[in-house]
């Protein structure tokens, strides 16, 4: 394998690197978060009224887009590129396509760049979690992916706190400026992490991200599944909350953050939680408390159960993707595992951009209480059905 040497190297920049890897995941967070907080003054610059706010919804649904074709193109570029190389390009389109909006005003110019902007974070999420995969093992392994993940939410936190504050000062597009962060991780980068060629393996197929699939498919299947339950917080929690009273923004994004605060405690404890529990039972645990979690905002109607209901489900999504990314990560074979994991965050993404075509018609049928209800209770079930799974595996 050729490698060219970093320009920091040693001690200082192996915890560089490091920073690097872990805070790929914030790029995520903030392709989502950045704009909330001006989506009306997005809406009022394109038209207003019902014209605007479908412009501002497609400008928040592009990137989706983008991380579930970006996911797809990343297990093939990885292969040919390297996850070190895929890293750099996605740093650099992050920054460029995020910086974009101060120029663009034409609307599909804009949802053209939101659009790369979703597939550049798609890439550097894939290539960040590649790189951490190959540099630890084990216990450190997925130590190291829950920190990731729990630095993404804790960056989603503060980028909607910033980017309110930038919305204030500057208008819609002043909290652009934090895609700027990309440009930050890349020059820290191209200065710690060397970049090498992708190992070629003897014998292993062309087409080895059809393999990961037909190896893995039970799980891609899984994740696309639960991928729907991850965002039932973040796309359906706010509608139930305006329906028991708590219509105030204010108020309801102070119950909104205790899932990303719960999602954080759950990445950072899940090293912690394998050991303390087994590795085996860590998904009957996040499925319990989705469901539970899920069952009590489904029968709220005042705010204690809600926020009890909204940190077991922020708890559960914090621990069950890192830990089904460092799962993946050891069980998938060598050859495959760049792939095998580029998959797995496509299928997290397509789960994430099924959620309001699937629980929109729930709600309507049951109302939106009985569609938590109804995914609350489908998570019980898979709790029992994972519990019995692993006492006939043992």
């Amino acid at each position: 394998m050729a490698v060219a040497r970093p320009l920091i190297g040693g001690r200082i920049g192996a915890a560089l690197s490091l920073t690097v890897l872990l805070c790929g995941s914030v790029c995520t967070g903030l392709v989502f978060v950045a704009l909330i907080p001006v989506l009306p003054l997005l809406a009022a610059e394109y038209g207003g009224g019902s014209q605007g706010a479908l412009f501002a919804q497609s400008v928040m649904t592009m990137p989706a887009i983008g991380l579930i074709v970006g996911g797809f193109a990343s297990a093939l570029m990885i292969r040919a590129l390297g996850s070190p190389m895929l890293l750099m390009l996605g740093l650099a389109l992050l920054g460029t396509s995020g910086a974009a909006a101060f120029g663009l005003h034409r609307g599909e110019l804009l949802l053209g760049s939101r659009l790369i902007l979703g597939f550049s974070a798609s890439m550097v999420t894939i290539a960040t979690t590649a790189l951490i995969s190959a540099r630890f093992a084990d216990v450190t392994r997925a130590r190291m992916i829950g920190i990731k993940g729990a630095l993404g939410a804790v960056g989603s936190v503060a980028g909607i706190m910033i980017a309110g504050q930038l919305g204030d000062i500057g208008g819609w597009r002043a909290p652009n400026l934090l895609y700027m962060f990309g440009f930050v991780l890349l020059a820290l980068a191209l200065l710690t992490i060397p970049l090498t060629k992708p190992v070629v393996v003897a014998g292993a197929p062309t087409g080895s991200a059809m393999q990961a699939i037909r190896l893995l498919w039970p799980i891609y299947l899984m994740v696309v599944g639960f991928g729907i339950v991850l965002m039932m917080t973040n796309t359906q929690l706010s509608f139930l909350l305006a329906e028991i009273g708590i219509s105030k923004p204010t108020e309801a994004s102070r119950i909104l953050v205790i899932s990303s605060i719960s999602s954080a405690i759950g990445g950072f404890l899940l090293g912690s939680v394998r050991q303390w529990i087994g590795v085996g039972r860590v998904l009957p645990l996040a499925f319990a408390c989705w469901g539970v979690g899920l069952l009590l905002l489904g029968f709220s109607h005042s705010i204690p159960p809600a926020v009890i209901g909204c940190f077991l489900c922020g708890f559960a999504g914090g621990t069950f993707v890192p830990h089904m990314v460092a799962t993946l990560a050891g069980t998938a074979p060598l050859p495959i595992r760049d792939r095998a994991i580029a998959l797995l965050y496509s299928a997290i993404f397509l789960g994430d951009f099924l959620n309001p075509l699937v629980v929109q018609p729930m709600s309507e049928a049951l109302t939106r209480h009985g569609a938590f209800k109804l995914v609350g209770m489908v998570c019980l079930l898979a709790t029992v059905v994972e519990l019995i799974r692993q006492r006939r595996k043992a």
